[in-house]
């Protein structure tokens, strides 16, 4: 069964950029651990290696417990703590194994819980089997409020419908379900984007937004023929995405600050091999950073998803050459780009 698959965001103004940098003999990639800005802090995917180097072969729970103390490293030298945190993202290799990562979630999370989305992907170290980024306040936790509109049941794990902090909303995963009932939308792309964007349209409601704020759409596809069928409903700044597990379709991001503004670019490589696609790639970015008067110093997070690990090393060679000096936070993982002929696809959030 496919199935579509939501996530709002909404970024503030940049202000202040400050990076946090991974300890020298962890940074492997050209990546900030995180970044600061006047708002948030924007910290890079973790996967969870034991102190010695190894992984817990097969221990969802204790991988998914490493990479969210590795990330409490990051929260912690920007003066952040579990509560600052309003947004994650979990990568798990077997959405299967969702239950051991939650038990591991509730050891360092108390309700009200932080917007989540998780998405199944192969990451780039095999013995790997979750990855951990989040989005954290700076601001006072006990101002953040947690977002459940009327008459939608309880999230049915350890995460927010939505939640609002420092004037921006974050929702988790809205999918194609009624939220009162639970049926299902139906089987139809359609059907199940119009589904989606009534659910988002109902949680935009209690902010007080509408989806005149949306500012950009990250789309997962699970068949990438289902593009031309989603794209007329999704507004402006689509990026379609390709995931190999169904069920992950689409991420909005919506923006609760006029006086800031937030552009999400993605872009899929062209040419021969995986040096001449991420330069490209990172060519388009750059072009339309430059068309909104921003440059590479605006950008906060970016993901990166690879056809193939073997690329990471001559990627990550060309990414240190062209995204600098600080380069924001980044998530790297193993799926395949929208376009059958890319071998990465990039997508950046740039704020200012």
């Amino acid at each position: 069964m496919r199935s579509l698959l939501l996530l709002c965001v909404a970024v503030a103004a940049l202000g202040e950029r400050k990076a946090i940098r991974p300890p020298a003999s962890a940074n492997a990639g050209p990546y900030s651990a995180g970044i600061v800005t006047d708002k948030f802090v924007y910290v890079s995917g973790h996967v969870g290696p034991e102190p010695d180097g190894r992984f817990a072969l097969g221990d969802v729970k204790q991988q998914t417990r490493r990479c969210l103390e590795l990330v409490h490293k990051v929260l912690v030298e920007a003066g952040l703590d579990w509560a600052n945190v309003v947004s994650a993202t979990l990568y798990l290799t077997d959405i299967r194994t969702l239950d051991a990562a939650d038990a591991a979630w509730r050891e360092v999370f108390r309700a009200p819980y932080p917007a989540r989305v998780e998405i199944e992907s192969t990451l780039l170290i095999a013995e790997a089997l979750a990855e951990v980024s989040v989005i954290a306040a700076r601001g006072d936790p006990r101002k953040t409020i947690s977002l459940r509109p009327p008459g939608w049941k309880e999230p049915g794990g350890p995460w927010s419908h939505g939640v609002y902090a420092e004037g921006v909303v974050f929702a988790s995963t809205v999918r194609p379900v009624n939220p009162a009932t639970g049926v299902f939308a139906g089987g139809t792309a359609e059907a199940q984007m119009d589904q989606v964007k009534r659910n988002m349209d109902a949680l935009l409601a209690v902010a007080k937004l509408t989806e005149k704020e949306l500012v950009g759409t990250r789309v997962f596809l699970s068949r990438p023929s289902m593009g031309a069928r989603v794209r007329p409903g999704l507004g402006m700044g689509a990026v379609l995405m390709n995931p190999y597990a169904p069920g992950h379709l689409v991420q909005m991001h919506a923006s609760a600050d006029k006086a800031g503004a937030m552009a999400l670019i993605g872009a899929t490589g062209a040419g021969p091999g995986i040096r001449e696609q991420t330069r490209e790639a990172l060519r388009r970015i750059e072009e339309q950073l430059k068309k909104l008067g921003m440059g590479w110093g605006n950008t906060v997070e970016s993901t990166v998803w690879l056809r193939d690990a073997r690329h990471a090393a001559e990627m990550n060679a060309v990414y240190r050459e062209i995204v600098k000096p600080e380069p924001p936070a980044r998530a790297t993982v193993r799926l395949a780009p929208v376009d059958e002929d890319a071998l990465i696809e990039v997508v950046m959030t740039a704020v200012r």
